[in-house]
């Protein structure tokens, strides 16, 4: 009896070691719980001031095949590069207000000059597939946070210096900073 309650005892902290391993793993694709605090999920700022990234749900991190989902705050002045991703992104703007940059000239020779939309708490837009934009926080006195939903993620991004920069002078990022840790070597997805 003492043999079975020592083995059982052994089994349940090895099963234990193991889940806590493979949650406070960098890329935990199993263990981790259904219900998380968001408040306790890692995030960062990948080399870019004024940037808060944390990947609530994600293709690397969590195993997710069709979406993936960020919270990202932007201080005061801050924004994204110039770019463009063969993916679809929705974004729920949390907090703060800012303006969005899209030119949707994804066919052209350039992108063009983009089309400016005052974005606002509580307001929601999405991105097509390759249309080049950009989200600033032009609020100076206020954090813009938003929650963005990918399509076909790990997302493969192109920047651009300009808004007439051609296309094809885009500089490619793959895997995107937030997935470096975790990615494995494997066919990027197709861009334009």
């Amino acid at each position: 009896m003492v043999e079975r309650y020592e083995t059982s005892l052994l089994l349940l902290c090895l099963f234990s070691f193991s889940a806590l391993v493979l949650a406070s793993s960098p890329c935990p694709l199993t263990g981790l719980p259904l219900v998380r605090n968001i408040s306790e999920i890692p995030q960062d700022n990948y080399g870019r001031a004024g940037l808060s990234h944390m990947t609530v749900a994600g293709s690397l991190l969590h195993g997710l095949k069709e979406v993936e989902v960020w919270l990202q705050t932007f201080t005061p002045g801050t924004y994204t590069p110039i770019h463009r991703h063969s993916c679809e992104e929705v974004f729920v703007v949390l907090k703060g207000s800012g303006t969005l940059y899209l030119a949707s000239d994804s066919h052209g020779k350039y992108p063009g000059k983009p089309q400016e939309h005052f974005i606002f708490a509580n307001s929601t837009f999405h991105i097509p597939v390759n249309d080049v934009h950009q989200v600033w926080n032009t609020n100076e006195h206020e954090d813009l946070q938003v929650l963005v939903i990918i399509s076909r993620p790990p997302v493969k991004l192109f920047t651009y210096e300009d808004w007439s920069m051609p296309h094809t002078a885009a500089q490619m990022k793959f895997p995107y900073y937030w997935d470096e840790q975790c990615y494995k070597k494997e066919s990027p997805k197709d861009e334009l």
